[in-house]
């Protein structure tokens, strides 16, 4: 597995997620509870990135094997890693 660019960018959107989570966050009286739902709520978008190679091979149609576009699959990676952990943390803040 070769660190590159993109999966550096990931992990420390990944970290910058639990700081916040920790930060923002007022659902639970432990901070640390919160920074590990945070990341909890990035990693699968992180894997989405990381394994969108895998992940693009969807199978056979009609006798022939198609492949899922890579750049459908960073827009729902990134969608995973960077909105959901804001919404969740912030929904849950409010109650």
């Amino acid at each position: 597995m070769k660190l590159t660019k993109e999966r550096i960018i990931t992990l420390l959107v990944v970290i910058a997620n639990g700081i916040l989570g920790a930060t923002i966050g007022k659902f639970s009286d432990s901070r640390l509870w919160e920074a590990t739902f945070a990341v909890l709520m990035s990693l699968p978008g992180m894997l989405v990135i990381w394994n969108k190679e895998a992940l693009s091979v969807t199978g056979l149609t009609r006798g022939l094997r198609r492949d899922s576009p890579p750049s459908l699959l960073d827009l729902i990676g990134w969608f995973f890693l960077l909105v959901m952990p804001i919404l969740y943390v912030y929904e849950l803040s409010k109650i």
